[in-house]
């Protein structure tokens, strides 16, 4: 009994920790996230980092399947689309929640109203075609950053920063990528507002 209590408490400790890590909800958020804020960070460090192993992972499971394949090898000048998540979202009253490379939750902790309403994607993969809509309309990329994951000077993947300027109470997040490559996928990410 005295070891189930002691995991129990390690697991609500490690629960608290990952929860405060990855969803920091500041009170207030004067001005829209900065690229060098979110490039500089910790965390966006961190998502970079996991984005590189889930990029390797991947490459060497097509690897692996062009060789039991026989046939020649095609490849791409640049990875298809594989993955988008929702970053991070920040807001004037609802300061900023950042969620990470792997968490995508259903909905924002606080409460994202204000001036402008910023949303953050992340993904990887080459597209040719991307756009981010906040309760169904378009909103405006201010930045991007290009990411080369496996360091051969192909970029695979982008950090992309969607504002809704105009007063705003919120509603559903929705970042959409089209890939530029086989198999010209769609892709999506998106989280409720609130």
């Amino acid at each position: 009994m005295k070891k189930l209590c002691g995991l129990a408490l390690i697991l609500v400790l490690a629960l608290s920790f990952n929860v405060s890590a990855f969803a920091k909800g500041d009170a207030t958020q004067a001005q829209p996230l900065t690229k060098e804020e979110i490039v500089n960070s910790n965390e966006f460090l961190a998502a970079v980092e996991a984005a590189k192993a889930s990029f390797e992972s991947q490459k060497a499971d097509e690897s692996k399947e062009a060789k039991n394949d026989d046939g020649p090898i095609v490849q791409a000048p640049a990875p298809p689309v594989s993955h988008i998540n929702v970053y991070a979202v920040a807001s004037p009253y609802g300061g900023q929640e950042i969620y990470g490379f792997n968490s995508n939750p259903f909905s924002t902790n606080n409460d994202h109203r204000g001036d402008w309403i910023q949303c953050i994607t992340f993904q990887i993969g080459y597209d040719n075609s991307h756009y981010g809509k906040l309760g169904g309309s378009l909103m405006t990329n201010n930045w991007t950053e290009a990411l080369d994951l496996n360091g051969d000077s192909i970029i695979d993947a982008w950090a992309r920063s969607w504002i809704n300027e105009g007063t705003s109470e919120g509603g559903q997040f929705v970042g959409t990528v089209r890939s530029a490559n086989s198999p010209w996928n769609t892709a999506e990410a998106w989280i409720n507002v609130r």
